[in-house]
């Protein structure tokens, strides 16, 4: 889920593998897949993209920049159930919203044969009109979404018959090998520390690389929620200098002032004894669209300082 995604850290990906129950997913079609990609006008300064995926899981995905240069970004994702077929798509979020639309063709931007030996239909990918129901309201109002028509594209990804290959059912590709991965070495031009909670499903991550060579760190933090069948991401990510994020990896130390639009600071220092307890002092706040501001204190939470750059 969520395009916005790759500008955090894995660790928000996991968050969202570890919610307690995840909508269901579609059982695999046998015929042609349909797959629709559309973007949608938005209220308040936001970018609204929707596109589905071959299990039929609808995703919509919001995004606003703030400043040149994007000094910091707020993104919502929402993930539900959905139907999709070349006719067009059906989706609820919930009591945010439904979006009901019927495709109507307007060009045809590729159309591929099957491969040599195969059969099946052409794969298509063409553009048109989703005509219908729009209607999207964010948590508390930060964002409407409505209309009566969207542009975007659909591709139809009809199963092909092909022979088998016996080239591959043993090759050397067939296994992977398994091995110790290198441990990093330690270099005070990058790192990142993290924090995260499993109660709340949030977490918060800063990093550098090139500390000394005019690098800027960056922070994100985002919470992964669960309600009405739909699975919630929301994150911001925000840029500053050097400064901002300082760290020794030989004394196991970090101190954290994140910019606007997060608020306070963090100390971290590692335990100096195998039976001591790491120190973490934090007073950060995270904001989030639609949502309240999270902090980083409790029993919950998990501090990481890593010396490697993990963005």
């Amino acid at each position: 889920m969520l395009r916005p995604l790759l500008l955090v850290p894995a660790l928000a990906t996991l968050l969202v593998a570890a919610l307690p129950v995840s909508a269901p997913a579609a059982s695999p079609e046998t015929g042609p897949i349909a797959r629709v990609e559309l973007d949608l006008k938005a209220s308040n300064g936001l970018h609204a993209h929707l596109e589905t995926s071959e299990k039929q899981m609808v995703t919509l995905d919001l995004e606003r920049d703030h400043g040149e240069g994007d000094t910091y970004r707020e993104v919502v994702s929402y993930e539900a159930q959905g139907e999709v077929t070349e006719a067009g798509l059906k989706v609820r979020f919930g009591r945010l919203g439904l979006i009901d639309v019927a495709f109507a063709p307007t060009k045809i931007l590729s159309s591929t044969e099957p491969s040599a030996g195969c059969t099946g239909a052409p794969r298509t990918l063409r553009e048109g009109i989703f005509t219908g129901t729009i209607d999207f309201t964010g948590e508390r109002g930060y964002v409407r979404i409505e209309g009566p028509a969207a542009e975007g594209s659909m591709s139809v990804i009809s199963q092909w018959q092909c022979p088998e290959d016996p080239a591959f059912a043993d090759g050397p590709f067939a296994r992977t090998s398994a091995g110790l991965a290198p441990r990093p070495r330690i270099d005070n031009e990058k790192g990142t520390l993290s924090a995260y909670s499993l109660r709340c499903f949030c977490f918060f991550a800063v990093g550098i690389r090139h500390r000394g060579k005019g690098g800027r760190s960056i922070f994100t933090g985002g919470r992964a929620e669960l309600r009405e069948g739909m699975e919630i991401f929301r994150g911001v990510v925000a840029h500053a200098g050097a400064s901002a994020f300082v760290f020794d990896h030989a004394a196991g130390t970090a101190t954290v002032r994140p910019p606007p639009p997060f608020s306070g600071q963090a100390t971290f220092r590692s335990r100096p004894r195998p039976d001591a307890r790491d120190f973490w002092r934090s007073t950060i706040q995270v904001p989030l669209l639609g949502a309240d501001p999270f902090g980083l204190n409790g029993p919950g939470f998990r501090v990481e300082l890593h010396p490697e750059y993990q963005f």
